[in-house]
């Protein structure tokens, strides 16, 4: 679905109405909420909102109160990726709304089912110019799937229940809603919206049966697995057909662990146009099948030059479009429906990219010092199930080819947006929603001071992981590639706090290590379950590996 603004009601909650209370449109938005199945909010408040505030303090939902807007909106985005379900943020008008903007367009670009309720001034001072006051429906309609303007109090139940809907619907992404300060103050007689229940239907047998014939005939089979096999909750119908029809499989960097990397069939994660080793499966397959996959994941001009390749797409939602992509045979319904289908009928294939595996765990779990040793040593220390947030910097590309996953959502890698400052919010919410599990956040040194005001949060909230900086001093993505282009680099090199200092006045730990004792620092702090920052000096001089 495009994006676009709604102003009217799709829904009527009056018809379903056995009795109802008149009441004031904030306290009906936060029951509606509540209805939603709604634990969290994450956000700053403002004047714009204070209404809304108030009722939130006496509903069963928890306000999480951040440093910056943009740390809501991340964290509002790793609920709906870790959980399914659209994750909350706020803000108010002007600032507020224009902080949240990043974590929300990281959203739509990485389909996460999110929700931005979004204060605004009174109905009859909304019009710029005011102060503080800007268009706010046309700021964010690029970056959601819909802006919904509650101009009156009896539109705010349907709207709630509208954005939801479509936030979770595939292709999953944010919504807007835009609250004005006086519409919340208004009385409302009305009650939330029942949620409805409506299964879908696998694909199109049709479909489904010449995606059968297809892969029969094919020579080399390779299948990509994208995000959208983790949001349609259909990771172990994946494995089971994989399995099934003996189909090499690759994820790409948001689906990392749907095919666990100790399986045979596992080609590891794709996300890189020139390094991966799974490359080497590429040239040689005949048939792509894309399972929940979208264009933007990995782009198929990379992995498809020429389109000499059959390319067949399962999923609940299209792929979009992109260079080199010409899909020969699509079926769009219910993914696990769809899998299960497509597992009668099967005719096992030889895994003709087993020697392509061996090199792939050859290099990954070979010993070294380094970045590659740093992400070693987090393997180690972390379970099947724990969990590693990446931030965007070098150090995400080391882990997405050297760092094994075994489940999904257990690496979380950015590869929409590709925001910096998103690992420390992540690793919050992440915390927050498994706290049996560990959880460490990586980021490099310039990402780091972009988020760092979150460890307050982290500490007022008791929620303990270890934050571990890749520290080079500079942004080493940047000048590795001004080095590769122009044969010399700048304005990347910079300054960075003490961190054992910085780290203690929010009351964590903090430490300075070198890499021989990164480990055992690391461990000990896991072991403690305390909040932690580990500073690691790195050298980056063999980025070069990575491009």
């Amino acid at each position: 679905m495009g994006p676009y603004d709604a102003r009217l009601p799709i829904f009527s909650s009056k018809e379903q109405k056995c009795s109802s209370d008149v009441m004031k449109a904030a306290r009906l938005l936060i029951e509606c909420l509540e209805a939603e199945g709604v634990s969290r909010i994450f956000g700053i408040p403002g004047e714009e909102n204070l209404d809304i505030m108030d009722e939130i303090s006496s509903s069963k939902i928890e306000f999480v109160l951040t440093r910056h807007e943009q740390a809501a909106a991340f964290m509002a985005g790793t609920v709906g990726r870790l959980t399914g379900r659209p994750g909350v943020c706020l803000s108010t008008l002007g600032p507020g709304a224009t902080n949240l903007v990043t974590g929300v367009a990281d959203a739509f670009l990485s389909n996460l089912p999110l929700i931005a309720l979004v204060g605004q001034a009174g109905i009859v001072r909304r019009h710029p110019p005011q102060k503080q006051v800007l268009d706010l429906m046309t700021m964010f309609r690029p970056l959601t799937k819909m802006c919904i303007d509650v101009d009156r109090p009896d539109r705010t139940a349907s709207a709630v229940r509208e954005a939801f809907i479509l936030a979770k619907a595939e292709r999953s992404g944010p919504v807007m809603l835009q609250l004005p300060e006086d519409v919340m103050k208004m009385s409302v007689d009305d009650i939330p919206v029942a949620e409805e229940n409506h299964p879908s239907q696998p694909g199109e047998l049709s479909a489904l049966d010449k995606i059968r014939t297809a892969l029969r005939s094919s020579s080399n089979p390779l299948v990509i697995v994208g995000h959208g096999a983790v949001r349609s909750n259909a990771v172990e119908e994946v494995r089971a057909f994989c399995r099934t029809w003996n189909l090499p499989t690759a994820c790409t960097w948001m689906a990392a662990g749907v095919m666990p990397y100790d399986d045979p069939l596992s080609m590891g994660t794709i996300g890189i146009r020139n390094s991966d080793l799974v490359k080497d499966c590429f040239e040689p397959a005949d048939l792509v099948l894309l399972v929940g996959y979208d264009a933007t994941e990995f782009q198929p001009q990379y992995w498809n030059k020429g389109r000499k390749k059959t390319l067949l797409v399962l999923g609940e939602g299209g792929p979009g479009e992109a260079e080199n992509f010409q899909i020969d045979i699509m079926a769009l319904g219910d993914l696990k429906g769809s899998l299960s289908m497509l597992q009668g009928g099967s005719v096992p294939k030889s895994n003709w990219a087993g020697s392509v595996r061996l090199k792939l765990q050859r290099e990954t779990e070979v010993l070294e010092q380094g970045p590659k040793g740093m992400v070693q040593s987090i393997r180690r220390q972390l379970g099947r199930r724990d969990i590693l947030v990446s931030d965007v910097g070098a150090h995400l590309i080391w882990l997405a080819k050297y760092y094994p996953t075994y489940e999904e959502n257990t690496l979380l890698l950015q590869n929409g947006l590709i925001s910096m400052g998103v690992a420390i919010p992540s690793a919050i919410a992440a915390r927050m929603i498994h706290p049996e599990r560990k959880v460490v956040a990586a980021v490099g040194d310039g990402g780091f001071l972009m988020s760092s005001a979150e460890l307050e949060t982290a500490k007022r909230l008791g929620v303990n992981f270890v934050t571990v900086i890749f520290n080079d001093g500079g942004l080493g993505l940047i000048r590795e590639k001004m080095e590769r282009g122009f044969g010399r680099s700048s304005n990347v090199d910079m300054g960075f706090p003490d961190i054992p200092t910085y780290a203690r006045s929010f009351g964590a730990e903090g430490y300075s290590v070198g890499g021989k004792d990164f480990e055992d620092v690391l461990q000990d702090c896991l072991e403690r379950d305390v909040l932690a920052v580990i500073d690691v000096k790195v050298d980056y001089s063999h980025n070069c590996r990575l491009f």
